[in-house]
Order: structure tokens, then C-alpha cells, then sequence
């Protein structure tokens, strides 16, 4: 049976009206996730550190910081509570517990900041066997070329913004900034550089896929083949937009409008403020406390917690602001 007879058929072309539809739909949704991170995404951060990126360290300091003079006195207060004597081996058995579990909270807050949200991803979904890893590898590079063979700068049929309706390029507001042959491509770099399968198969989907020729010898054939591209591209839209979702629903963009107002902008550096303020009584209410049991058995207290902050300052600083903070904070 051949193909142009099969393309006739209700039930196939019903199907490949579907899987048309979920690939422009696909496209939407990936032109404005590229748009939201892109173009919007950027200057809302740029204009949210100007105001609070120091007041935000000063937090996550201060509350680290509070949180391991809480855990001293917690485990002090329990040793004394149980009738144990203030001694230097139960001094030095406190604290070696306290500084191990808080040089690991360090440690994550660390590896939590210098790693980008793609790099999780990326770490998470290679955490596979060497055969599925050797065949995303072999996926990858298969997706990749047939990518740069439609869109590469020397390709005979590159993709235009004749690819796309006038009432979409009106309301995409992308297309204002640029083509979807520099944002696929680009997209497509990113993704292949990254080893990012999931990313780089969006990009195919959008680019080859509206133009694949099935070559069937049954109706079955045809109908199976498609239902199962239709099941792969809701699962790749349900994913894009809940990426979508996910950025549109988190700060800062849902800040945008309050950032333009001084008196929000006012209000929130001082509910900082105060938040730092209390993480601070905290620590020195903590501080008399350990001072003192110390005092009575007639020990010197050691400030452990301001020893660690002092020597890690410079090198939160840096690793809290090298990326963006708003899902640590």
C-alpha cells in the first residue's frame, strides 16, 4: 500500500493533523520559555540583586551562624540536663560533633550554590548505567546532526520567520528580538554542549520532525507510529510547560511589578533587617549561655561558629552570588 494512499485515510490524517498541532504548540511554548529566560529573566535579576544581594548574604550568614550556636547550646543544655560534668572531654566531644555536622551544611550550601539548575539535572540524570549512558551518548549525537543539517548557517533550507504565521509573530513576543532559526540554533548548542537529551530533543521535534516522510506498508503501521510520536510530544509539552510554569510562578519574575515600586523595594530591605537582627539575637543569646556554663567550670569558651564565619565570609560571598539564590534562600 503505498504512501499516498495512506495519507488519505481518516483515521491517519486525523493523526497527523494531531501531531502537527502538539508540534506548533510544542514550538510556542519553547519560543516563550527561551524569551522568559532570556530576555525577561535577566534584567529582573540584575535589578533585584542591585537592591538586596547584600542583605541576602547577610541572612544566610547570620543564620547559619545562629543555627550552629543553637545546636552548641542544645547539645550542652542536654549533657547538663542528664547531670554529666562540664568537662574538657565533653567540651571537645560537643564540639567535634557540632563542627562535623556543620561542615557539612557548609558544604552543601556551597555545592548548592555553585551549581546551576541544568548542572542538577544533568548530574541527576546521568546517575544510569554505562549502557544507557552510552546510548544517550549515541541519541545525542544522532538528534545533534540531524539539527545542524536544517539549521546550520550553510544548510540549503534554513528555518525563517516565513516558518511562522503572521498572527503568531504578533503575538510571540520573541519574535521581536529574534529569528526561530538563531534561537533553535543556539538552543541547540547549549543543549548538545550540556548533554542535554531531553532539551535537544525538543529542538528536533521542532525543526525535523514536521518534515519526516513515513515510508508504511499498512494502515496499522502508519496509525502506530504516529500515535506513539503523539504520545512522545504530549509528554515533551507537558514537560515544557511546566518549565514554563516553573519560571513564570517563582521570583523574580513575580516580582517584576513590585521591584518598580520604591516603598515595596523599602518595606522588603526592611523585613531583611529584621530578620537579620533576630538571626543575631539569636547567636547572642546562644554566645552568653555557652559563655557562661564555660565560666562556672572554669573554661575558656571558644566562639567556633565565629571562627567558621570568619574564615568562610569571602568564600560563601562568592559562591552564594555566583548563582542565582532565590531557590536557597
Amino acid at each position: 500500500m503505498n504512501t499516498a494512499f495512506l495519507a488519505e485515510h481518516p483515521l491517519v490524517a486525523e493523526l497527523r493533523e494531531r501531531r502537527t498541532a502538539l508540534v506548533e504548540r510544542l514550538g510556542e511554548i519553547v519560543r516563550e520559555v527561551h524569551h522568559v529566560k532570556e530576555t525577561v529573566l535577566p534584567p529582573l535579576f540584575a535589578e533585584y540583586d542591585k537592591h538586596f544581594r547584600a542583605l541576602e548574604i547577610e541572612l544566610q550568614q547570620a543564620t547559619l551562624t545562629a543555627s550552629e550556636l543553637v545546636r552548641r547550646e542544645e547539645l550542652f543544655r542536654l549533657k547538663l540536663e542528664r547531670g554529666e560534668v562540664l568537662s574538657a572531654k565533653m567540651i571537645e566531644v560537643v564540639n567535634t560533633i557540632v563542627d562535623r555536622e556543620f561542615a557539612r551544611v557548609r558544604k552543601r550550601f556551597r555545592e548548592a550554590f555553585e551549581q546551576t539548575g541544568e548542572e542538577r539535572e544533568k548530574e541527576a540524570t546521568t546517575r544510569n548505567t554505562a549502557q544507557n549512558i552510552a546510548e544517550s551518548e549515541t541519541e545525542l549525537v544522532k538528534l545533534y546532526r540531524a539539527i545542524v543539517k536544517k539549521l546550520h548557517p550553510d544548510a540549503n533550507t534554513p528555518l525563517t520567520n516565513a516558518d511562522v504565521s503572521p498572527e503568531k509573530r504578533v503575538n510571540t513576543p520573541l519574535q521581536a528580538t529574534v529569528s526561530p532559526v538563531d534561537q533553535f540554533w543556539h538552543s541547540a548548542q547549549e543543549a548538545y554542549k550540556r548533554k542535554n537529551l531531553r532539551d535537544l530533543q525538543a529542538v528536533y521535534d521542532l525543526v525535523c520532525l514536521k518534515e519526516e516522510r513515513e515510508n508504511f506498508t499498512s494502515g496499522a503501521s502508519a496509525e502506530e507510529h504516529l500515535r506513539l510520536e503523539i504520545s512522545r510530544l504530549e509528554g515533551r509539552l507537558r514537560v515544557e510547560e511546566r518549565k514554563l510554569r516553573d519560571l513564570t510562578t517563582s521570583e523574580p519574575y513575580t516580582l517584576r511589578e513590585f521591584l518598580k515600586s520604591p516603598t515595596w523595594r523599602e518595606s522588603e530591605c526592611k523585613k531583611l533587617s529584621v530578620q537579620i537582627t533576630e538571626k543575631q539575637r539569636e547567636s547572642e543569646r546562644s554566645r552568653v549561655f555557652l559563655a557562661s556554663i564555660h565560666a562556672e567550670a572554669g573554661f575558656e569558651w571558644h566562639d567556633h561558629a565565629k571562627t567558621a564565619s570568619e574564615q568562610e565570609a569571602e568564600t560563601f560571598k562568592n559562591d552564594f552570588m555566583e548563582n542565582t539564590y532565590f531557590n536557597f534562600r
